[in-house]
């Protein structure tokens, strides 16, 4: 009964966080972002590497999220706002050091997948925006949940790894659903 209050609970804020999106912005966000980093490469490849270092960053800061939310579950304790943004902030320093370390080994393993996987440019720019949009709302959903803490307490009666299973699948869905909307090609 306490998951299924708890994954009403973030059906609810979920549908909150995309309700009044408008998809003509946030196509126009993405198009710019993607038009300023194709302007910034000088090759197709290096547009193409710059769009998956982002999917590899977000993907990382995916898992810092994950930990960060496990923790409070487990605690039932909610960061203050100010906190949690200072402690993902320190995670995403450091994400970013570690990506940067391992640039060109990532950048290997991507022109390897190029060619294997016969990846085109199109599926790159869709995934970059899939995996932006997944880190925002993952923000975005976080800041709600630590920002109305007497609402959000209903979570830590539930079981926190099925409590993270139904948010990511609850952000998988949504996020799915908005890049689905957009043209950026």
């Amino acid at each position: 009964m306490a998951q299924e209050v708890a994954n009403k609970f973030i059906e609810n804020v979920c549908n909150h966080l995309v309700r009044n999106m408008n998809i003509t912005k946030v196509e126009e966000h993405f198009k710019e972002t993607i038009a300023m980093q194709r302007q910034s490469a000088k090759t197709s490849t290096d547009f193409w590497d710059m769009l998956m270092v982002n999917m590899l960053y977000f993907t990382e800061n995916e898992q810092a999220w994950e930990q960060e939310f496990l923790k409070m579950l487990k605690a039932k304790k909610w960061l203050e706002p100010a906190a949690l943004e200072e402690e993902l902030l320190m995670h995403q320093m450091r994400i970013r050091q570690q990506v940067a370390e391992q640039l060109d080994a990532a950048k290997d393993l991507f022109h390897k997948q190029y060619e294997t996987e016969g990846m085109t440019e199109e599926a790159i720019i869709y995934d970059y925006a899939y995996s932006s949009a997944g880190h925002s709302m993952r923000m975005d959903l976080l800041t709600v949940l630590v920002s109305t803490p007497e609402q959000s307490t209903i979570l830590f009666d539930a079981d926190p790894q099925e409590t993270i299973r139904i948010v990511n699948g609850y952000i998988a869905y949504h996020t799915d659903g908005l890049i689905n909307k957009t043209k950026l090609c």
